[in-house]
């Protein structure tokens, strides 16, 4: 039996791995945003984002929440192991030739022939990804976040030595397919290699164990699969209503605000649920760790999403390049709604960890509907409206319910789960303030978009983090204290 035990130095370990994986993995995904900027127009990148969506939709189906149902166990045996082994790669089999049909439908029914050349190779993508779903479990529940910073710089090295010549040779959208494929591939030879030495000898499929999994896995994929709708299938609204130009800007504009996240999503996010699942059965130290965790991620989180919004318009042209200009908008609205909803990114990681993912289910599909009402409500209306529907409408219904969830669930009433966003929230928006006033005073000086933004960047940072530790110090006695 394998049992989910982990030491202060297991994960301070993990923490530093995760820490390299994040910044590598931020240069990275800048320098991928960049180079497709340059390469692809926004229908371009539409048709891709539409096939990789519907592909990551089939993953997400067929991967039935087996990483989640094996990292939450906590006594897992090599049966089940084995079992989830052997079923993931039957899924991965049924995921490719899904795609395939997807792809026949879309090319004889739809006049976007590209997305239906394209959806193959996702969807090929995508399998890959469900076969890996075991040994990036078992990875994931004993911490060893260094075969995932390994391949993640790896592949993405990869990706670009495909992905480079042949943009040079005007592939255009195919120079990116096909080094995603190659990217995809690499990455699961190696999660398999690192995480062979947690797979036991392959032993006869149970039926039993696996379907013992997959009950906690099944809502799981349920729960995630709503919460793609705010996104993914939000994102196959907007290629229905608005077009590939307008899916392009938008999708685009996400991957910006990602690519802000990744630092923190990769370090805490990973580490979140096989600690809160290892603790799953002291509340009062579930509930200790889960506003700590929220704390720490509002830190940096929230100013970095606020400062993007800010000053979105000086950066964007000189990342991107001018003819992505209308994408300032979509960041903008994008990042002021991340900054709220990732103050309560934790919720779902702390009941998945106790097992209530059933529960946290309603929520989802509650956040669910709210964003199909926005997009069909405003279906005629413009892009930015139905932006602003849709984050306003996530934020005021999801936030409430979430709360009364962790109350009742956790027993974590409102003012502690609010307390660990007050540093942060207030930090923010002193220096929100500051650079709205240094804005003015940096466009008088008419300097070039650059140094404007590393001013601002500098001043911003500079009463963000002496506000922060001085509320820090107040509420603690000192940083060694808050850790």
């Amino acid at each position: 039996m394998r049992e989910l035990i982990l030491n202060n130095k297991t994960i301070k370990i993990a923490a530093i791995w995760a820490a390299i994986e994040a910044l590598s993995t931020s240069l990275l995904s800048i320098l991928s945003i960049v180079f497709l900027a340059r390469i692809l127009r926004p229908e371009d990148y539409g048709q891709i984002a539409t096939a990789q969506i519907i592909a990551f939709i089939l993953q997400l189906l067929l991967g039935l929440g087996l990483t989640e149902a094996v990292i939450q166990k906590k006594d897992i045996s090599n049966s089940h192991i084995a079992s989830a082994l052997k079923g993931s790669l039957f899924l991965a089999l049924i995921t490719f030739v899904l795609s395939i049909i997807v792809a026949v439908f879309f090319y004889y029914y739809s006049h976007e022939k590209t997305i239906a050349l394209i959806l193959p190779f996702e969807g090929l993508g995508a399998a890959l990804n469900i076969a890996s779903t075991v040994p990036t479990a078992l990875l994931l529940r004993n911490l060893e976040m260094s075969a995932f910073t390994k391949r993640t710089i790896l592949s993405r090295i990869l990706f670009f030595a495909v992905a480079i010549p042949l943009a040079l040779h005007n592939y255009g959208v195919w120079s990116i397919t096909f080094a995603n494929l190659f990217q995809v591939s690499l990455a699961t030879i190696l999660i398999f290699i690192a995480g062979k030495k947690y797979i036991p000898a392959l032993t006869k499929y149970s039926h039993k164990d696996f379907v013992e999994l997959i009950k906690f896995g099944f809502y799981v994929m349920v729960e995630n699969l709503l919460w793609i709708v705010l996104s993914r299938v939000f994102s196959l609204l907007i290629f229905t209503f608005h077009g590939t130009y307008a899916l392009g800007l938008f999708n685009m504009a996400s991957r910006l605000t990602d690519a802000i996240l990744n630092i923190l999503n990769t370090v805490i996010s990973r580490l979140a649920l096989p600690v809160f699942s290892s603790v799953q059965h002291d509340s009062e130290l579930l509930k200790k760790s889960f506003c700590k965790v929220t704390e720490i991620f509002n830190l940096v989180s929230m100013p970095a999403f606020v400062g993007a919004a800010f000053t979105c318009s000086y950066w964007t042209p000189l990342v991107l390049g001018e003819k992505w200009n209308p994408a300032i908008p979509i960041i903008q609205i994008i990042c002021v709604m991340n900054a709220i909803m990732f103050s309560r990114k934790f919720v779902g990681t702390a009941m998945k960890a106790v097992g209530e993912s059933k529960r946290f289910m309603y929520l989802s599909v509650i956040s669910a509907s709210t964003t199909l009402i926005a997009a069909f409500v405003t279906k005629d209306q413009t892009l930015l409206l139905t932006l602003l529907a849709w984050s306003i409408l996530r934020v005021i219904v999801t936030v409430p319910v979430g709360v009364g969830l962790m109350k009742r669930i956790l027993n974590i009433n409102i003012n502690e789960q609010f307390r660990p966003i007050f540093i942060p929230s207030v930090s923010t928006i002193l220096m929100s303030c500051v650079i709205y006033l240094s804005m003015n005073f940096f466009n008088k000086l008419l300097l070039q978009p650059i140094y404007s933004v590393v001013f601002m960047v500098i001043v911003g940072t500079f009463v963000y983090s002496v506000s922060a530790l001085f509320f820090i110090k107040r509420r603690y006695g000192g940083i060694r204290s808050f850790f």
